[in-house]
């Protein structure tokens, strides 16, 4: 299942959504069209568990980033910095998926925001414990509850890409610095 993953990921890089082909991908698995009709319904199902693997890899690999962090502050850093390489890693699949998904029909993108949905509440309850560590222990400001802690540091990578996605052949790296700045003075952490 993989390998047909791994081919339609390429068939979904290298062309539009629209542009791709159900027979394009069965050529790139070495798989016949049948074989291919018979793992999945559609080109939607495919794309479907493509972002799907690619959403699950993202959250297991940005738990990994957190495991490895030493503290809340580092665990922030961390976190905030995944997602700067990891779209930069996948600039091209990704700017694939958000023109896709913009066309697709509603209940396809429900479907995929669910998946991540799920992934996304899981993280996100993380991201609140590790904000209420670091202001019970001191290390960031209080006065802002944790759960909006939280929500506000994810919105600053997110935001910064979303910028980033209107600058044509921007280096999305260079970003982190101010990144990394704008959430480092939310929590009032020490640089």
């Amino acid at each position: 299942m993989d390998l047909v993953l791994d081919a339609a990921e390429e068939v979904f890089a290298d062309q539009t959504y629209a542009q791709a082909s159900v027979e394009e991908i069965a050529t790139r698995a070495e798989i016949s069209v049948g074989t291919l009709y018979n793992l999945f319904r559609s080109k939607e199902d495919i794309y479907r568990a493509v972002v799907s693997r690619a959403q699950n890899m993202f959250f297991d690999n940005l738990e990994k980033k957190l495991d490895e962090a030493r503290g809340p502050t580092d665990q922030i850093r961390a976190i905030v910095r995944y997602f700067f390489e990891h779209f930069t890693e996948n600039s091209r699949q990704f700017r694939h998926y958000v023109q896709a998904t913009q066309g697709f029909q509603y209940e396809l993108r429900s479907q995929l925001e669910n998946e991540a949905f799920k992934r996304q509440e899981s993280f996100s309850k993380r991201m609140v414990d590790i904000c209420q560590t670091g202001i019970d222990d001191g290390v960031f400001k209080s006065g802002l509850p944790a759960d909006l802690m939280a929500v506000t540091i994810m919105g600053i990578p997110h935001s910064f890409l979303m910028v980033w996605m209107e600058m044509e052949g921007a280096d999305l790296m260079s970003l982190v610095p101010s990144a990394q700045l704008a959430v480092d003075r939310l929590l009032g952490a020490a640089g």
